[in-house]
C-alpha cells in the first residue's frame, strides 16, 4: 500500500488513475485491502468531477474558433475536437459505471449530472456542424447543374464556372466517412465523380488558357491587314 500511495501522489490525470488502479484490482480480494482500494477510486472519481469543470470550460472557451489538426477540413476537425473532449470524459466514466456503491451518493450523483450536460453539449455541437454540412451538400449539388463555361459580362472572356466548394465537400465527406459518420447521398455522387470532376475542370483551364494565347497571337496580325 504503500507504494500504491507513493504513486498516486505523483499522478494527477483521472485516466492515468484508473489504468494504475486496474492494475491493483486483484487486491481486493484481499479483505484488508479493499477498502483503501475503494477510497482511493473515490479520490479519482472526486478528482474526475474537477476534469469535468475544466472541459467545460475549455469546450466555452474553444467551440467558436476550435484549433483543429491541419490534415482535416473545417466540418471534419471541428467533429473530431468535440469527439476527443467526449472521449476524455467518457472513457473515465466507463469505469466508473462498474462501482454501482461508488455512484450512489449524493455528490456523486452531482457528478454524473455534470457529466450528462457535458456530454449532450457535446454530441449537440457535433451534430450542428454536421447538419450545416449536409445542407452545404445539397446547394453543391444544385451548382452542378450549371453551365461549365461562361462569358464575363464585363471583359467578355471564357472562364470556368466551376464552385471549388465541390472539392472541399468531398474532402470534407472523405473525412467524415473515415470517422464512420454517414454521408448523404448527395456527397456521395459528388465523392465518387472527383477525379472526374478534377480532370475535366483541369482540361477545360488548359483549353481555356490555349484559346486566350491563339487570339492574342491571331488579332495583332488581323489587325496589321
Amino acid at each position: 500500500l504503500i507504494f500504491i500511495d507513493e504513486t498516486f501522489s505523483t499522478i494527477t490525470d483521472v485516466r492515468r488513475s484508473l489504468k494504475l488502479l486496474k492494475r491493483f484490482e486483484w487486491m481486493k480480494r484481499i479483505n484488508r485491502l479493499q477498502s483503501d482500494l475503494n477510497a482511493k477510486i473515490s479520490v479519482v472519481f472526486q478528482q474526475y468531477g474537477v476534469e469535468l469543470d475544466e472541459v467545460e470550460k475549455l469546450y466555452e472557451k474553444n467551440k467558436k474558433e476550435a484549433v483543429l489538426a491541419r490534415d482535416l477540413p473545417p466540418v471534419a476537425g471541428h467533429i473530431a475536437w468535440s469527439r476527443q473532449l467526449l472521449q476524455r470524459i467518457e472513457e473515465p466514466m466507463e469505469t466508473f459505471r462498474e462501482n454501482e456503491d461508488l455512484l450512489k451518493s449524493k455528490e456523486a450523483k452531482k457528478i454524473i449530472r455534470k457529466y450528462n450536460k457535458m456530454a449532450r453539449a457535446l454530441i449537440g455541437y457535433e451534430y450542428l456542424w454536421y447538419q450545416a454540412w449536409v445542407e452545404t451538400t445539397e446547394a453543391a449539388k444544385a451548382g452542378l447543374q450549371a453551365t461549365l463555361l461562361v462569358r464575363h459580362p464585363e471583359d467578355s472572356l471564357l472562364y470556368v464556372n466551376f464552385d471549388e466548394e465541390i472539392i472541399q465537400l468531398t474532402r470534407e465527406a472523405q473525412c467524415l466517412e473515415r470517422m464512420g459518420i454517414q454521408v448523404p447521398e448527395a456527397a456521395k455522387v459528388v465523392l465518387l465523380q472527383k477525379n472526374k470532376f478534377k480532370l475535366h475542370i483541369d482540361d477545360l483551364k488548359y483549353l481555356l488558357q490555349n484559346y486566350e494565347n491563339v487570339k492574342q497571337e491571331v488579332l495583332p496580325v488581323c489587325s496589321k491587314l
